[in-house]
């Protein structure tokens, strides 16, 4: 962009109790190739040193904002966004990095394509410093991640805070990021901010977003809550594309795999008796009873694996018999066994076991009650059978996770 006249980026980071992120996520920004820019750090009631580090900067771009109270990550970018002097508005986290050309790039975008009000990017999700995913996926296809994506973002998250450039006029003009949400803000956003403006996208991992545990992405039931809010608010369109179970059934999956069995249950109640007709609420009905039955084999794992411990102390404990006594077993010392084999069977219906682990347990079935079986025998059926509790112990662990 050699020889143009370059717009000024408003760059607002909104911060809480994170100085010992903060330095990296500013000098991101501040080393940004793009340098007309100005840095506007939202301190949304920091009682960590974030003041006195920031003032202490040495750069005419930054600039501090103190917030008497903490009123959220939305609430500071939205401060942030009035106070801005740029005609552009990019955000970005206390506790992420940008790559130095993220700007740049697409700024160029922007600029050469006025059809585009927001730009995003890739990001790189990193945990312990190791790449975990990009987002978005590579395999989505180029022409559901840029345009019209209003249809696209009814269902799926795809543009997260810290990879969006956008107009700050047409920002202003849809009421920027909702205060009341505490999670998915950005989702809510775009999606909103789809409706009636068009979005560009740089196809480069741009932005390093670090996964910590303070982070908004953890609080798992704020999210289920958001997106229920998102399709009352989007009911309409919803259902004039087919996608009103579509999104649902979306929910329920999120609500599952981040187990938020009962927050899901008591959102889809309210929501149909709120918003849906007849027909309708029948259909909800059906989320509702497989979410129960989901719930209920949630806690049904939960209980076996309380009681594997107890049954492998049980089976080491004749084990330990077997050998001293170099004995048959007794009645109850069948029972134990006979205990661990319902186990296993009725943990079949639960998870899925592998051909030589069925195997296995056909065999300690058909061997454990032989009177002929020798007492050194007996001890490789044991050692087998805590083999098998180990092993369902894992696959349970998994299936929970």
């Amino acid at each position: 962009m050699e020889g143009v006249k370059l717009p000024l980026v408003s760059v607002i980071i909104p911060t809480y109790n994170r100085m010992h992120t903060l330095p990296v996520s500013i000098d991101s920004v501040l080393n940004q190739t793009y340098g007309h820019l100005e840095l506007i750090i939202v301190d949304d009631g920091s009682k960590d040193g974030t003041e006195e580090y920031v003032r202490s900067i040495e750069d005419s771009r930054v600039r501090y904002e103190k917030c008497g109270v903490n009123r959220g990550p939305s609430a500071a970018r939205n401060l942030g966004a009035q106070l801005a002097a740029g005609e552009y508005l990019a955000f970005q986290d206390s506790d992420d990095e940008w790559m130095p050309d993220k700007l740049e790039k697409q700024m160029e975008l922007l600029l050469r394509d006025e059809e585009f009000s927001l730009v995003y990017c890739e990001f790189g999700l990193f945990q312990e410093g190791n790449l975990l995913i990009r987002i978005p996926s590579r395999q989505l296809c180029y022409e559901q991640k840029c345009g019209d994506m209003f249809s696209y973002l009814l269902l799926y998250p795809l543009i997260s805070t810290q990879t969006m450039v956008v107009r700050r006029a047409a920002f202003l003009q849809e009421k920027g990021f909702n205060e009341t949400l505490k999670a998915y803000e950005d989702f809510e956003f775009t999606l909103r901010f789809s409706q009636k403006h068009r979005i560009g996208f740089v196809e480069e991992t741009l932005v390093k977003i670090h996964s910590s545990q303070g982070s908004v992405n953890q609080r798992f039931a704020e999210i289920i809550h958001t997106q229920f809010f998102m399709a009352r608010e989007m009911l309409e369109p919803l259902r004039e594309r087919d996608l009103l179970w579509e999104k649902i059934g979306i929910i329920s999956q999120e609500a599952e795999q981040r187990l938020c069995h009962d927050i899901f249950i008591d959102e889809l109640t309210e929501f149909s008796r709120g918003c849906l007709t007849e027909e309708e609420q029948r259909d909800a009905q059906l989320f509702l009873e497989n979410m129960e039955r989901s719930k209920e084999i949630f806690f049904l794992k939960q209980d076996i694996l309380k009681s594997l411990p107890i049954l492998k102390t049980g089976i080491l404990k004749i084990y330990a018999e077997t050998f001293e006594n170099k004995s048959s077993w007794s009645k109850s010392q069948c029972g134990e066994v006979e205990n661990l084999l319902d186990l296993v069977s009725d943990c079949e219906k639960l998870v899925e076991v592998s051909a030589e682990m069925r195997e296995q347990y056909n065999q300690i079935r058909r061997k454990y009650k032989t009177d002929s079986m020798q007492w050194t025998e007996r001890l490789f059926l044991l050692t087998d059978m805590v083999g098998l509790l180990e092993e369902l112990e894992r696959l349970l662990r998994n299936s929970l996770q």
